[in-house]
């Protein structure tokens, strides 16, 4: 079983359908429901989600999604190590660095999955598309 860490970009193009973005993105939670990979969710995640998802959905609506979301996922918190860390590292995009150093928190972690690989260059981690995610979870 594969254990990956996505980003939160990933996750929503899952759950807003967003064009041609969405279908590795489903296959990646097909993969987590059939036993094939372990997904991980920043805690900070879910508000960035909540953010995006208040255009077009209603709270009650938003408060549905995430708790699905919730259920499907390992919630990795961003805690004050996760923060110290990012302040002092050489990321660009900070919000990056805050799930990039909660995803190095939790060792059973294979890979950052994420749209955005150049983000996450000073990664020590494996950065894999949500493509290349899927391919190895087959």
């Amino acid at each position: 079983m594969r254990h990956y860490f996505l980003d939160t970009n990933v996750v929503i193009d899952f759950l807003t359908r967003r064009g041609a973005f969405a279908v590795p993105a489903a296959k990646l939670f097909e993969a987590s429901v059939l036993g094939k990979a372990t997904l991980y969710v920043a805690s900070l995640s879910f508000s960035n989600i909540n953010y995006v998802l208040r255009k077009e959905n209603t709270l009650a609506e938003r408060i549905d999604k995430l708790t699905k979301l919730a259920r499907l996922v390992q919630i990795v918190s961003v805690d004050s190590h996760a923060v110290q860390a990012a302040l002092a590292s050489n990321f660009t995009d900070f919000e990056d660095a805050l799930q990039y150093f909660a995803a190095t928190a939790v060792p059973s972690i294979e890979a950052i999955v994420t749209r955005d690989p150049k983000g996450f260059r000073s990664s020590t981690l494996p950065v894999l598309t949500p493509t290349e995610a899927v391919a190895q979870s087959r």
